[in-house]
């Protein structure tokens, strides 16, 4: 009888036990905690971001956040002065030493940069259509995750000659912080013109599938560079012209329509009597041009203006050399 109740004692005593136990793990789990790796998208840090199950008191804010991207390291020790100054029940025990508090970021979109530049430069007088660059780590600049960033141009300087210019890049988020940041680069104004393809002879006739675009600076086209094709196609070169590089009107004339050695119509119109004799061309000329012209029969050379397509017009005083 005796050894039966000693039993039945054990049993109890062990039941109480397990309870116990598991109460005591229970509570334990509902304790709070301290975290070892802490990610904060705000401006602050509260009890609830550095602790686990912290309670009532978890929206407590209780220091500043690190700069968006950065990392600041939190001792224990510290980590306890938090908790016990904001009625946190905390044990200062844990497998590490310190709590590394990060600050989430984004970094601002080189585009959102360039756009910025490209309206304070046009204020500034330097024209449309520009061409900016600007270092890898101006597009690296981080703020807050999930901030609405509103970006400004100030202390804008900006040489036309260089394409060069310096400014500083102000950030505004929506957690109301603004940062500041030179910023350096180029901007350079380019133009589409019209430019030879190939290297043609002085009696080729320009066409449309002569003529392609190029880019340009801006402020190295001389003033008479032509950026129509119109101008250029029906024309023919009157100099050599370099394929790729801006035409100028000078560099154009009239397609040559009378050949150096053709046979070719001498007219003489006046009002009382039209005339022709054939004569050779001794040069090449276009619409207008003034030529030297060989009279078949006579030999004689006078100087004519070409009138169309192998024909010319001579001077009375030329014709009468002629008829002589």
């Amino acid at each position: 009888m005796i050894m039966k109740i000693a039993r039945f004692g054990l049993a109890i005593g062990i039941i109480a036990a397990v309870a116990l136990n598991a109460v005591a793990r229970t509570a334990q789990a509902n304790d709070p905690y301290l975290r070892e790796f802490v990610e904060v998208d705000g401006p602050h840090v509260t009890l609830g971001d550095l602790f686990g199950n912290p309670g009532t008191v978890g929206d407590i804010p209780v220091m500043r956040s690190p700069t968006p991207g950065e990392s600041i390291y939190l001792a224990i020790d510290d980590a306890f002065a938090l908790a016990n100054a904001n009625g946190l029940g905390w044990r200062p025990v844990a497998p590490f030493t310190h709590t590394a508090i990060t600050r989430a970021w984004r970094s601002i979109e080189r585009a959102e940069i360039v756009a910025a530049l490209e309206s304070a430069l046009a204020a500034y007088g330097a024209g449309h259509n520009l061409t900016i660059d600007i270092p890898r780590s101006a597009s690296t600049v981080k703020i807050a995750r999930g901030a609405i960033a509103e970006l400004a141009i100030e202390d804008l300087a900006y040489d036309p000659g260089t394409g060069r210019f310096r400014a500083t890049l102000v950030i505004r988020d929506s957690f109301g912080k603004a940062r500041r940041d030179a910023l350096f680069g180029s901007a350079i104004s380019y133009i589409e013109l019209p430019v030879l393809r190939t290297r043609l002879r002085r009696d080729h006739v320009i066409s449309d599938t002569d003529v392609v675009w190029q880019s340009f600076r801006v402020n190295r086209v001389p003033a008479d560079a032509l950026d129509d094709p119109a101008a250029m196609i029906g024309l023919s070169p009157a100099r050599t012209v370099t394929p790729g590089k801006p035409v100028l009107a000078g560099d154009l004339r009239a397609p040559t329509i009378v050949k150096k050695g053709a046979v070719i119509a001498m007219r003489l119109t006046t009002q009382n009597m039209r005339l022709i004799a054939t004569g050779r061309a001794l040069e090449s000329g276009a619409l207008g041009d003034l030529i030297q012209v060989r009279n078949t029969h006579s030999k004689l050379v006078v100087d004519a203006i070409v009138t169309g397509a192998e024909r010319v017009s001579v001077t009375g005083t030329a014709f009468e050399i002629l008829a002589q």
